[in-house]
């Protein structure tokens, strides 16, 4: 039967994650999976099947599902009234000379693929929770998971056991996220074979013995844990075993305190254990709420959290405000926040709030549900044990959204909600709609006019809104597929400092790609579309498809560098002080952009008369001089393409600091 082909298709999605996480067509790849599972659901899946995924698909838990959609929306959406969006906005169109369309969001394409990941996120929640609805296809999707976290906790323990420095440093941790939800799936399964040995029939046709199937678990739960206490800190580690009590406290109840005072007594015990377990758990008492429980060093975020817009800065645009309120050299150490203060910065404090009081809610429903279930009662219970670790790791762990791993958590609450509610009311569901078809076909002929679709309104509803979600996924794959630009991190086009020399030299030779001083060729392709290709940049005259980039991303510093770099060779009628000015405030900490930043300040006359770039531009010399001398090479660079006003302006700056360096840019002459 198709539907128990497509059972496969959130393991194949989650295994084209990993293999093309750190590919640039990745999200593309998995729309693509997605929505072809998903019409392979909405299209073939049987009515009695939809009727059950109907049941699930309450008005308030669509609303849930919906609400981070219209949400960003909101942010991307332009606003007629003036003044009301971000002032990025009205400062660049100022820089730019041209009206720009204000919004909330900082970065609209950041924010596009933000919608793009939710999507995709959406999508694998749903398949999962339309395959897991049969509660033996329910066990494998159980299997498959478990199998695949502990195949990320091996990987993930290597790779902290690495020594090589092959592998990035910030990478080391990522893996946490799935470990923790590996430890409540072993959990979980072992639990589930547990309950299988002690039955006393079996069922006759058992994919694998109950023995093996406990083996299995109890494997994957000592590696799973095994890489929350190596990869992970403290908190991670109280916050699985939450989740795992949260699990065994179902478990408690339904076999040996039945009614209200059992109940009350288990309550009483797990909510001692929970708040005992605080004691342990380092909290900042001087940070943010949200960072309370990080252990690491989050500078830029506590700024940025100093300055949140109720509506959020825009979904995904963390990274395009790193290089404002970073540090010198932050960029290239990647700072990641947690979850909880990416969600207040992007979304805000309401849109925060709003999504922990819906994880209490689902806590709580999953929980109940857990109860009163007579049989499959292990995976709401496991939705509510996830629902209670992952609360605790959005304030202390920033790997919640990962692409693979919130294709995890998707698919556990799909499996968990899919399996919350008993089979006996999806056919109670079924026994209805089949009475209300058959009371629909004896009615007379006025009554067969008004469209049969009305009484099958259920489950027809359901399978058309399954194949529209199918669609859009693939026309979003598509979109996806035909633009140029990375779905990654965000890439600078300026090399590397050391290098301006080369760099100054392609952009008069219009050439597609640098040379750095390393031997390193930097491709300059821009996270745009193809307009922005420097081959096209050298052929157009009005700079256009720079401009046009910085219509949807402000924030772009090298982006602006390089406009005023064009402008000063070209002599384009826009401002290229502005310009430089632009890139000061969206960058000003970003070492990269220092060595053709210089020569383009330098170089320009009205950039040395003004007296805020004056500042600024002694603040990179300073950095370059005193604190990274491998930054000299570029002053130098700067100092004999720089003007007459420039090259006295250095000398006087750099003869406060490093009066000797001065007779060396002197004898090298202009």
């Amino acid at each position: 039967m198709v539907i128990q082909s497509t059972m496969l298709a959130v393991p194949a999605a989650i295994a084209a994650a990993f293999a093309v996480i750190e590919d640039l067509p990745g999200p593309a790849v998995l729309s693509a999976v997605l929505a072809a599972a998903m019409l392979a659901v909405g299209l073939f899946s049987t009515s009695s099947t939809l009727a059950g995924f109907a049941k699930l698909l309450r008005p308030l838990f669509i609303l849930a599902l919906a609400a981070p959609v219209l949400w960003i929306a909101l942010q991307v959406v332009p606003i007629p009234l003036r003044g009301l969006g971000n002032q990025i906005w009205a400062t660049a169109s100022a820089a730019l000379e041209q009206p720009l369309e204000e919004r909330f969001s900082v970065d609209v394409r950041e924010t596009i693929l933000a919608l793009s990941h939710y999507n995709v996120v959406l999508a694998s929640a749903l398949v999962t929770a339309v395959v897991a609805l049969d509660r033996q296809r329910a066990a494998q999707v159980l299997y498959v998971l478990a199998s695949v976290t502990a195949a990320i906790g091996i990987f993930s323990i290597w790779r902290k056991s690495d020594q090589s420095g092959s592998l990035p440093a910030e990478h080391v941790s990522t893996g946490s996220t799935a470990a923790a939800l590996g430890v409540l799936l072993s959990t979980a399964m072992a639990i589930r074979a547990v309950d299988q040995l002690w039955q006393p029939r079996r069922p006759p046709r058992l994919p694998a013995g109950p023995l093996a199937i406990l083996i299995c678990a109890i494997l994957s739960l000592i590696v799973s844990l095994a890489a929350v206490v190596l990869c992970s800190g403290s908190t991670a580690l109280i916050a699985v075993l939450l989740g795992a009590t949260t699990i065994l406290t179902v478990v408690a109840i339904r076999r040996w305190f039945f009614g209200l005072w059992g109940r009350a007594g288990v309550f009483a015990t797990a909510a001692m254990l929970f708040v005992s377990s605080f004691a342990f758990i380092p909290i900042n008492r001087n940070a943010d709420l949200t960072m309370a429980l990080s252990t690491q060093t989050r500078a830029a975020t506590e700024r940025m959290l100093q300055d949140i817009h109720p509506i959020g800065t825009g979904a995904g645009t963390f990274v395009a405000l790193l290089p404002i309120y970073g540090d010198f050299g932050m960029l290239a150490m990647h700072e990641r926040p947690t979850a909880a203060a990416e969600i207040a910065v992007e979304m805000g404090r309401t849109f925060l709030c709003g999504l922990l009081i819906v994880a209490i809610i689902s806590t709580c429903i999953l929980f109940g549900r857990a109860l009163s279930r007579k049989h499959a009662y292990l995976y709401p219970a496991l939705g509510a044990g996830a629902s209670v670790s992952l609360t605790i790791l959005a304030f202390a762990e920033n790997g919640l959204f990962d692409l693979y791993a919130s294709l995890l958590i998707a698919a556990v609450y799909g499996l968990a909600f899919a399996q919350s509610l008993s089979s006996t009311v999806r056919d109670a569901e079924s026994i209805e709609l089949r009475q209300l078809r058959q009371a629909a076909g004896d009615r007379t002929t006025a009554a067969r006019r008004i469209p049969s679709a009305i009484f099958a309104s259920p489950w027809t509803l359901t399978r058309v809104a399954l194949t529209m979600i199918g669609l859009l996924l693939a026309a979003q794959a598509a979109w996806m597929l035909s633009q140029s630009w990375p779905f990654g991190d965000r890439r600078s086009i300026i090399p590397v400092a050391g290098s301006n020399e080369a760099w100054i030299s392609a952009l008069q030779s219009k050439r597609e790609t640098v040379t750095t001083t390393s031997g390193f060729t930097a491709t300059a392709r821009l996270k745009s579309d193809r307009a922005t290709d420097p081959q096209t940049i050298g052929q157009s005259t009005d700079l256009g498809a720079l401009a046009a980039v910085l219509k949807y991303s402000p924030l772009r510093g090298d982006i602006w560098l390089m406009l005023a770099a064009l402008s000063k060779q070209h002599a384009a009628t826009l401002d290229a002080t502005s310009l430089l000015k632009m890139s000061y405030y969206t960058a000003p900490n970003a070492l990269d952009l220092i060595p053709l930043r210089l020569s383009v300040a330098l170089g320009t006359d009205t950039a040395i008369k003004e007296p805020e770039l004056r500042d600024l531009i002694r603040h990179d010399l300073k950095v370059a001089v005193t604190g990274r001398l491998a930054l000299r090479p570029a002053i130098a660079a700067a100092y004999q393409s720089a003007s007459a006003d420039g090259r006295a302006f250095a000398e006087s700056s750099i003869s406060e600091l490093d009066p000797g360096y001065v007779q060396k840019l002197r004898s090298r002459g202009p």
